[in-house]
């Protein structure tokens, strides 16, 4: 069981909130409890900008096992379920333990997100926290923000359904030749399991930069390290990519990088 006043510490600290619709949303600074109005600019786009390849991706990783049907069934149905599936599990999650426990219908992917979690030892506090920085005038939100008993630590989770094949598979240029991304990534192959590691990257160094942040979190007994982990969920299942080192010691310079 997470620690008692986790869950308030964690909403009550949120350094931006949500404001807009459709394309124009974005995250809007707060100052003592009230919206700045001003808007930060979202993460995935500056990191498709300045760190991502300009290959394109192969169809395999792109293409859906097509397992999805019934009310899902038809053009852009996986993203419609997602969209419904991440709505969901921000309120289930939001709303705490007992909302989970007793939800009239909870979708069948959304079983499958909690009960993967569970299998990794990772109790879900809060959904869609925000994260900022407005020296570098991003904001984005961290999927799932899990308590790790087994560490005592925060995990970052980011959360991506769909994406049922290629995940490893590179972007190709115009010769057909795989792409790495650009720096600080320059190592590393521009595939969707290291664009979906990058955002996750960042999101961890936005909230361990929230120095109040990890000192209540000292204050309730947690560790002041903050893991990082990568889901996929989709009809075959869940599957978890940890965030390496490799991974967390390049987080400040993609920050940098997409100022």
């Amino acid at each position: 069981m997470a620690p008692r006043g986790l869950k308030a510490a964690l909403k009550k600290s949120a350094p931006a909130v949500l404001v807009g619709t459709g394309r124009f949303k974005a995250f809007s600074p707060l100052r003592q409890g009230k919206k700045t109005g001003r808007k930060l600019r979202g993460l995935t786009k500056r990191l498709e900008k300045k760190v991502w390849s300009s290959g394109t991706l192969p169809m395999i990783a792109k293409r859906s096992n097509g397992r999805a049907g019934g009310h899902w069934a038809g053009k852009n149905g996986g993203r419609k379920r997602g969209t419904k599936v991440d709505a969901q599990l921000t309120r289930l999650i939001n709303a705490g333990p007992s909302a989970m426990k007793n939800a009239l219908h909870v979708y069948r992917l959304t079983k499958m997100v909690l009960a993967g979690l569970a299998s990794k030892g990772l109790e879900p506090v809060a959904a869609q926290r925000a994260v900022i920085s407005e020296t570098h005038r991003i904001g984005t939100a961290a999927d799932i923000v899990a308590y790790s008993k087994k560490s005592n630590k925060l995990v970052m989770v980011e959360l991506k359904t769909g994406y049922d094949q290629g995940r490893t598979a590179a972007a190709l240029n115009t010769n057909n030749k795989a792409c790495k991304m650009q720096a600080p990534l320059s190592g590393a192959w521009d595939c969707n399991a290291h664009r979906h590691l990058a955002q996750l990257a960042v999101t961890r160094e936005l909230f361990v930069r929230e120095k109040s942040t990890l000192d209540r979190l000292g204050e309730l007994g947690l560790e002041r390290e903050v893991d990082g982990m990568l889901m996929y969920a989709n009809d075959e299942g869940v599957e978890f990519f940890e965030l390496t080192e490799w991974w967390v010691k390049r987080g400040g310079k993609l920050l940098n990088a997409i100022a």
